[in-house]
C-alpha cells in the first residue's frame, strides 16, 4: 500500500486510496462526484474525512480527504494544504519547502521519481482518549436486539445518539433466520385508562432444549394500558400460581392500584388460580375456546420475544440452552423500544414516566472483561478474563457476563 504523500497543484482535494489514512470521525461518502483523472476516466469515491499529520514533529491538518481506492499515488491539494495550515510552498528544482508566513521553514521535500514528495512518510497522530464512537446505523440495530430500521432510526433521531450516516442498511441474516412469519394477528383495542387495570397472563412453552437453568416454561404478564411486560422462566406450569401471587405484590405495590381484570385462556394451569381471583375481588376474564386471536396483544409479544431472542442468539451464537437469557434480554429490550400503539413512547416511558438510558444498552453476546479482583483467591489470579454478556441484571444496575470455560455468570 502506497505510504508517501505528494504535493499536486492541480489536486482540487486531498486523495487517498487507504481508508486506515482517515480518522475515527470519517464516514461514508453517499453523492455521486467522481474523481477525474488526466485521460478523464472518473474514479469512485467511497468515504470522506480528515486527519491530523505530522512531519519533523510540526503537525498539520488535513481536511476533506477522499478515499479513491484505485487511485496509485496519496495526493495533497497544495491549495487545501495551505489554506488549512496557514503555510505557503516554495518549490525548487531538487526540493521543495514549507514555510510559514513569518518565513520560518518547516518541513522540506524532496524530488523522487519526477514528483514532489515528502521526505518522510506523514505518520498519523492518533488520539489518545475518544469520549465517544460513532458506530453505524446496523451496529444500533444490533444493540436493540434487531428491531425494524423505522424504530431503530426513531431511537437514534428521538434521543441524539451519535451515528454514522449510511443509507444502505445491510441485510441482517439474523434477523431472515428469526423472524420469518405469517401476517400478524389483528390488533385489538381495549379501554383501559391506568396500568393493572387489565393484564394479560399467558405461558409459553414446553421448550423443547431446557434452559440452563433448568427452565422449560416462561410466563408472561402484558400490562393492557402501557404495554410493559413482565417475564418469569419457569420449570413447570404449576409453578404459575406463585409467580402470580409474587408479581401481584410488586407491581400493586410499585404503581400503588390494585389489578381489576386478568385474561387466559383457560389452561389448566390457572384453574386454581380461579379460585384466588374470586376471593379478592379480580375478574378473570378468558378467550373463547380455540379463538387465540382475542389472546392476540399476548401472542404478538410471545411471537416478539421469542424472534428476537432467537435473533441474539444466532448473532452472539450461543448453543440454544441460554434461551433463558435471550428472552429475559429481548424483554428488557422490547420494553424499551418506542411503539406506533403508544404513540412512540416505550413501555417503560410509559410505565415510569422517563426515558430509557440507551446509552447502558449493549450487544448481546460481545466480548467482556468483568473485574474479577474480589474473586480472586491469590495475588497471581488474573485480574479478568474473556466473558461473553448474555442480559441485564434484574437485581443490580450492571451486565450479566458469563465466563464459558467454567459456566459462571459474574454481575458486573
Amino acid at each position: 500500500m502506497e505510504q508517501e504523500w505528494h504535493a499536486d497543484t492541480g489536486a482540487t482535494h486531498h486523495l487517498t486510496n487507504n481508508f486506515n489514512n482517515l480518522n475515527v470521525r470519517s464516514e461514508e461518502y453517499a453523492g455521486n462526484d467522481q474523481i477525474q483523472v488526466g485521460d478523464g476516466t472518473g474514479l469512485h469515491i467511497t468515504h470522506l474525512g480528515k486527519a491530523s499529520l505530522s512531519a519533523h514533529s510540526k503537525s498539520f491538518i488535513l481536511n476533506q480527504i477522499l478515499v479513491v481506492p484505485q487511485i496509485t499515488k496519496n495526493l495533497i491539494s497544495i491549495k487545501k494544504f495551505t489554506e488549512d495550515n496557514s503555510v505557503y510552498f516554495e518549490f525548487h528544482a531538487s526540493c521543495f519547502l514549507i514555510k510559514d508566513y513569518s518565513g520560518n521553514t518547516l518541513p522540506k521535500g524532496v524530488v523522487k521519481d519526477g514528483l514532489y514528495c515528502f521526505s518522510q512518510p506523514l505518520q498519523h497522530l492518533y488520539p489518545k482518549a475518544l469520549v465517544c464512537v460513532r458506530v453505524s446505523v446496523s451496529d444500533w440495530h444490533c444493540r436493540l436486539g434487531h428491531a425494524s430500521y423505522n424504530t431503530v432510526n426513531h431511537v437514534i433521531r428521538s434521543n441524539n445518539l451519535s451515528f454514522l450516516s449510511n443509507k444502505r442498511h445491510k441485510i441482517s441474516p439474523e434477523c431472515e433466520m428469526a423472524k420469518s412469519h405469517n401476517l400478524p394477528f389483528s390488533a385489538s383495542v381495549p379501554h383501559v385508562t391506568k396500568p393493572l387495570e387489565l393484564i394479560y397472563l399467558d405461558v409459553w412453552g414446553p421448550s423443547f432444549v431446557i434452559s440452563s437453568y433448568g427452565s422449560r416454561y416462561y410466563v408472561c404478564f402484558l400490562d393492557a394500558f402501557t404495554k410493559y411486560i413482565w417475564l418469569f422462566p419457569l420449570k413447570q406450569k404449576s409453578d404459575v400460581e406463585n409467580i402470580f401471587l409474587h408479581f401481584q405484590t410488586y407491581v400493586e405495590r410499585h404503581f400503588n392500584t390494585k389489578i381489576k381484570v386478568i385474561q387466559t385462556d383457560w389452561g389448566g394451569e390457572y384453574h386454581r388460580l380461579n379460585t384466588y381471583f374470586s376471593k379478592c375481588g379480580i375478574q378473570h376474564r378468558l378467550a373463547c375456546p380455540y379463538t387465540h386471536e382475542q389472546m392476540g396483544a399476548v401472542e404478538r409479544r410471545h411471537r416478539q420475544i421469542v424472534e428476537m431472542g432467537l435473533a441474539l442468539l444466532a448473532y452472539a451464537n450461543l448453543p440454544k440452552p441460554y434461551w433463558e437469557d435471550a428472552f429475559l434480554t429481548a424483554v428488557y429490550i422490547i420494553n424499551r423500544l418506542p411503539t406506533k400503539i403508544l404513540n412512540h413512547y416505550s413501555p417503560f416511558e410509559k410505565a415510569y414516566h422517563q426515558k430509557p438510558n440507551y446509552n447502558f444498552i449493549r450487544v448481546f453476546g460481545c466480548a467482556c472483561w468483568p473485574n474479577l479482583r474480589p474473586y480472586n483467591k491469590h495475588k497471581f489470579d488474573y485480574r479478568s478474563k474473556t466473558c461473553i454478556f448474555i442480559g441485564y441484571s434484574l437485581s443490580h444496575q450492571g451486565y450479566k457476563c458469563l465466563d464459558l470455560s467454567t459456566g459462571k455468570i459474574f454481575v458486573s
